[in-house]
């Protein structure tokens, strides 16, 4: 089984409506976070680098939590959070890192199924340049962005932003509506209307997870 089938079946399994009810109503912990107590290099290095077994989110915040266990005591106690104000918003704030990175790492398995392995780079230490990850496809370099974007009238195409030293194209993808009516008979139009502006580039898996389809790329890579 391929990587990109192996992450695409771990994504599928996680439980989106139990997170998201749990998570969405926290905004305690919403302050900048040094670059010592976030979550992207345990993500990028469980679920990018390694690629031995990938841990449910439970798993994830508990080694997440132990690793960092002083830095965190650390932060808490300069900011003045209260330890169950902190601790309570701490997990809300991961998870929707998380689960952000987890969408952005399909695209670079995605990708790398396009162009062959060890030709896609992700990592922290490009996320914090502005890099989401960096694919050579034998032509040069593409460096990407993945932005999620609130819902738009047109399907947006791939743009490129220039800075003083490089260029950066960045891809935007939607999260879908509500796949059935409120009677539950049938797609609702607002989700069958997603799914014919998004053809080939999206798909919505079974518990809400959205994930790149090959289209995305078309004329990026090839």
């Amino acid at each position: 089984m391929s990587p990109l089938s192996r992450f695409e079946i771990f994504l599928a399994e996680i439980d989106m409506k139990h997170h998201r009810e749990k998570y969405n109503p926290i905004k305690l912990v919403e302050c900048d976070l040094p670059r010592d107590i976030q979550a992207l290099k345990h993500i990028y290095d469980l679920y990018w680098e390694k690629r031995e077994e990938y841990i449910s989110w439970k798993d994830f915040y508990k080694c997440y939590k132990e690793d960092l266990k002083k830095q965190l005591e650390d932060f808490r106690i300069e900011r003045r959070f209260s330890h169950e104000t902190f601790y309570r918003g701490l997990p809300a704030r991961i998870y929707r890192t998380w689960i952000s990175l987890l969408t952005q790492i399909q695209a670079a398995y995605l990708a790398e199924s396009i162009v062959g392995i060890g030709k896609v780079e992700m990592s922290a230490e490009l996320d914090w340049r502005g890099k989401d990850m960096v694919i050579n496809n034998g032509n040069g370099s593409v460096n990407l962005q993945i932005r999620k974007e609130s819902f738009s009238r047109e399907v947006r195409q791939p743009h490129t932003i220039k800075r003083r030293t490089e260029a950066i194209t960045v891809i935007t993808y939607e999260v879908s509506p509500q796949p059935l009516t409120p009677k539950k008979r049938k797609e609702s139009k607002p989700f069958l209307d997603w799914k014919q502006k998004w053809q080939g580039k999206l798909k919505r898996l079974d518990n809400g997870f959205i994930i790149f389809q090959p289209d995305i790329y078309k004329g990026l890579l090839t």
